[in-house]
């Protein structure tokens, strides 16, 4: 039993409530108890018990009218009803109602403490998930604070509605795409707690949006464990290698400063590429997203694939947009798939 359960304990029978007092007082929970139905929804709003041993047949307010009335504005609270009557009738009315269980008098003590028990590990659980949800929400909500901050007017993070099409057609340009790809990502999955695998996410993603938006790029692609984003597209810009350069650094700085996560295993790497791609929006009639397609994000992307943890992999054509304004060191002809032929890479230091 876990410490700390506060326990409302609805019966009108004081010899089942001095049995069921006496077992819960001994696993080190909070007993507090009503006779009548009223009370018990009175010490329900006022206490906010972690579960309730809920007699069906109890006076003023019945057993299930408690149920429905708590269930109504609290999913999480553990209930079990507890009743002398043998109806399965009944007993399926309780749990459609939503009671987490339903135990017939007289009952074993073993079979009341293991029920107790279930019912509250159903609790932590659903109280889990729900701090998870909210988690996620704030993180959302940072990501839709940033993208109204710092991303061009008419593009949406998320995509962009149908209706808006004409505003963003397509067009052939020179772009450079940046791709972050975070690795091991399935094996933090297995062997970590999922609340942790959800923030370690939420946070690198919240980390990258920052670094790109600052940049003023576009999020293209967005998912758990891959970014890439788009610069001088839709809004040109004349620095458009060196921005990609900026964000990548500034992004991989704010991981190893923040220290994510202490698992050695979780690594990413990072490729620029500054090159052709025909962008505008792409989708179904019903919605459609600003995306790019062609040579610049899917070479950023290969690179990022072959680069060392941690290690901002550029293209030729890119250092010869920014050499004279970032320091890096040649590291040769890598191969990447999709490439008849290896592509001159070369590893980003510093800026200038």
């Amino acid at each position: 039993m876990r410490e700390s359960l506060k326990v409302l304990l609805v019966d009108d029978e004081p010899e089942t409530v001095r049995l069921l007092r006496k077992v819960l007082q001994a696993d080190g929970c909070t007993v507090i108890e009503a006779a009548d139905g009223q009370e018990a929804l009175t010490l329900f709003a006022h206490e906010s018990p972690d579960l309730i041993l809920l007699d069906i047949i109890i006076p003023q307010v019945d057993g299930i009218e408690v149920l429905k009335r708590i269930r109504s504005q609290d999913p999480v609270t553990g209930i079990i009803m507890v009743s002398a009557l043998t109806s399965e009738k009944l007993a399926v009315e309780a749990m459609l109602a939503g009671a987490d269980d339903y135990i017939s008098k007289p009952f074993p003590l073993k079979e009341i403490r293991v029920r107790i028990q279930q019912a509250t590990d159903k609790v932590w659980l659903r109280r889990e998930t729900l701090r998870l949800q909210n988690e996620l929400e704030t993180a959302n909500a940072r990501l839709r604070q940033l993208v109204a901050r710092y991303a061009p007017p008419g593009v949406a993070e998320r995509g962009t509605p149908a209706s808006d099409v004409s505003q963003l057609t397509a067009e052939r340009l020179k772009i450079t795409a940046l791709a972050i790809g975070v690795r091991n990502v399935i094996r933090l999955a297995e062997s970590a707690p999922p609340e942790r695998l959800i923030s370690t996410i939420n946070q690198h993603l919240s980390l990258v949006t920052d670094a790109v938006l600052q940049e003023h790029g576009v999020l293209d692609k967005f998912t758990g464990n891959a970014v890439i984003a788009l610069f001088n597209a839709p809004v040109r810009q004349e620095d458009h290698p060196l921005r990609a350069i900026r964000a990548a650094l500034r992004w991989r700085d704010s991981v190893q400063s923040t220290q994510i996560t202490d698992d050695p295993a979780l690594r990413y790497g990072i490729g620029i590429h500054t090159g052709n791609a025909v962008v505008g929006n792409v989708g179904a009639s019903q919605y459609t997203r600003y995306t790019a397609v062609g040579d610049a994000p899917d070479l950023a992307w290969r690179l990022q694939e072959v680069a060392e943890p941690e290690q901002v992999l550029i293209s030729g054509y890119t250092l010869a947009q920014v050499k004279n304004l970032i320091e890096a060191k040649h590291v040769g002809r890598v191969n990447v798939s999709g490439r008849a032929e290896p592509v001159d890479a070369y590893a980003v230091a510093s800026l200038k």
